[in-house]
């Protein structure tokens, strides 16, 4: 299974689902073409048989049939791998899932189980006790959830397709994959109110604070925690980190295109705020990069000064990104100037310490820059100003130069 062929689902999906009007034309329409993508024939009952009735033990100890959709067997046609239940478009099918626990109690060898309605399809598991359904799904997806990475969905999905099913492998990831998200869910809930998780604000500040905590102390630590958040992940963010983040927009905005089938998307954008400071607004577009006027007399400015102060003009080059405008010497990745045109207030980043670039540039507003940015931010009214800053960017490509000849010239990398 591949990307394209759950794009192709999604669009059998679009162009049906007004049509979809019960639980039959559910199975039919999406639910068997979903089951033929994970390598089943649906033709085969050897491998896929619809209506497959389970002995269920009801209250009065009698056994009724108890029949599930479809259930998948291995390639021998003996061991039960997974059991599908479909309702209709648009039913709650996470209120309806204890069919599924049935199955799953009943049959020792069936351990996953999918409950959809064509759309939404929710793969729950006995992973905490075996032949005990979980009370939660350990992965969804749906059709019509216009952000989803159908690459990573669909590279999921492949370790239930037919050639690949390993039970044991499963269920490991299957933990995996609801161990990831219960962090996800506790680190947003921290990371949104800290101050409101007792245990978390005791690790975080039992070195930091050692004096009596009362109330007001707690509330005080919490605003401190909460105040520190964006500096934090400031830091740790790598330019790489910010290329990821940008793709990822990048592909949800494509993922609106194709949604709205036109070609024109408003623009979005993301905001990383230093402290205290006005955000840095870096946009992302609906087009390709567009190197503007501005960027370029900019390089140009830039790649005199560095000209006159002995360096080749071929060796002084520029790399334009969604995010800011690089000059780089020798290679496009070998940066030692930002510039940020599309922002509340136009500035420049340098690999010059603040303290030196203060002494560099006098006059200037000077300040910390976020660490997955440079070393100091420079804010300019216009980019004529950079003759006024030719020490400072200089210096900035001296220190570039001193990194990349140096054992840590991997931290002048782009």
């Amino acid at each position: 299974m591949d990307a394209n062929q759950l794009k192709d689902l999604v669009q059998r999906y679009e162009t049906s689902k007004e049509y979809i009007e019960n639980e039959e034309a559910a199975k039919m329409g999406l639910v068997v073409p979903f089951i033929r993508l994970l390598g089943y024939d649906p033709n085969s009952p050897k491998e896929v048989r619809p209506e497959y009735a389970a002995p269920f033990v009801q209250g009065d100890g009698k056994k009724q049939p108890d029949r599930m959709d479809y259930a998948i067997f291995d390639v021998t046609g003996t061991k039960p791998l997974m059991a599908f239940e479909t309702k209709a478009l648009g039913a709650d099918i996470a209120a309806k899932s204890n069919q599924l626990a049935r199955y799953i109690a009943q049959m020792p060898e069936l351990h996953f189980g999918v409950i959809t309605d064509g759309c939404h399809y929710l793969f729950f598991g006995d992973l905490e006790n075996q032949n005990v359904m979980d009370k939660d799904p350990f992965f969804t997806f749906a059709l019509d959830d216009i952000k989803t990475d159908w690459g990573k969905v669909a590279a999921f999905l492949t370790k239930f397709s037919r050639d690949s099913f390993n039970a044991g492998t499963l269920i490991v990831d299957a933990e995996n994959a609801r161990y990831r998200q219960a962090i996800i869910d506790k680190l947003a809930r921290v990371l949104k109110a800290p101050g409101e998780d007792e245990s978390f604000m005791q690790w975080l500040t039992a070195d930091i604070y050692k004096g009596r905590r009362t109330e007001a102390v707690r509330v005080r630590l919490g605003e401190v925690a909460r105040d520190s958040i964006e500096p934090t992940l400031l830091r740790v963010m790598s330019n790489d980190f910010i290329e990821r983040l940008r793709e990822g927009l990048q592909r949800t905005l494509d993922n609106d295109k194709d949604k709205a089938g036109t070609s024109s998307i408003p623009k979005e954008s993301v905001v990383v705020k230093s402290d205290e400071k006005p955000a840095v607004e870096e946009k992302i577009s609906d087009s390709a990069i567009v190197t503007t006027d501005e960027e370029l007399e900019f390089y140009r400015i830039v790649r005199e000064i560095c000209v006159k102060s002995g360096i080749s003009e071929e060796a002084i080059l520029y790399k334009d990104t969604v995010n800011y405008f690089n000059v780089s010497y020798s290679r496009p990745t070998y940066w030692f100037v930002r510039f940020f045109g599309d922002t509340k207030r136009k500035n420049i980043t340098t690999l010059v310490p603040v303290e030196e670039a203060t002494q560099l540039a006098n006059g200037f507003e000077i300040e910390q820059s976020p660490e997955a940015f440079g070393a100091s931010r420079i804010y300019i009214n216009d980019v004529a100003q950079a003759w006024d800053l030719k020490l400072l960017l200089t210096r900035s490509l001296e220190i570039l130069q001193a990194q990349k000849n140096g054992s840590d010239s991997a931290s002048a990398v782009n």
